[in-house]
């Protein structure tokens, strides 16, 4: 079995059970990849067998996610849960059956009956009385509400979010981007797209739009070239 496709030493190495939540797989492999990024370790000098096994992990948690994506599950995880079918459809309801009035009512068309007669302008006038004096009060109400929401929440009012600049150190661009995929050298790698650091934080990257980076734009701006006031 090739490095990349050993899951169970990628379960062993975050301490999880074959076949868990992807979510909690997703978290495990970050928290690892967070404590032994070579950032983490400060001054100390980089273990090489620390690298092989943090570029192992990354490979075999990608084969991982492929998996997932093909299967719909994660290695090492039972099949799909397939839904039961209920072997019959229920009963339909019977409709209620009406019995014909006996005695002088028989043959009579039921709007002339002396109840309905009464009824339904009762029910006119209980109707045309709620329109009247109900919906402007709700009406109102329903105004008085909605410009209350209007004044409380103002267009504009949201700050604008963080974008990537110059000068970032590591830890505010894991905030904003979260941790890369992979590190080469001085190079944090997010799929197609990059992140240089210098001495002094970020000094170069690029934006894929295949993976956009939080920035406006795809490379840095080149500041401008200041003229010599030294007569050179």
């Amino acid at each position: 079995m090739a490095s990349e496709t050993d899951f169970l030493d990628m379960y062993r190495t975050l301490g999880l059970r074959p076949g868990c939540p992807l979510p909690e797989l997703k978290q495990a492999f970050r928290r690892h990849v967070a404590r032994m990024h070579p950032d983490r370790q400060g001054a100390a000098a980089v273990d090489a067998a620390t690298t092989a096994r943090l570029q192992r992990l990354i490979a075999q948690y990608d084969a991982a996610m492929d998996f997932q994506r093909e299967h719909g599950r994660l290695p090492g995880s039972v099949s799909r849960v397939r839904f039961a079918v209920p072997d019959a459809a229920p009963a339909p309801v019977a409709s209620p059956v009406f019995t014909p009035v006996p005695g002088p009512m028989r043959g009579r068309p039921a709007w002339r009956h002396p109840l309905l007669v009464l009824l339904i302008p009762a029910a006119l006038l209980a109707v045309l009385g709620w329109e009247i004096a109900g919906h402007p009060a709700v009406n109102s109400s329903s105004a008085e509400s909605s410009s209350a929401e209007q004044e409380a929440s103002p267009l504009g009012s949201a700050a604008p979010a963080a974008s990537l600049s110059l000068g970032m150190s590591h830890e505010d661009v894991r905030a904003l981007l979260g941790d890369p995929v992979s590190v080469e050298g001085d190079r944090w790698v997010y799929g197609p797209s990059w992140v240089r650091f210098g001495g002094d934080g970020v000094s170069d990257w690029y934006s894929s739009p295949l993976r956009a980076l939080g920035s406006s734009t795809r490379t840095p701006d080149t500041p401008p070239v200041m003229p010599r006031t030294d007569g050179n």
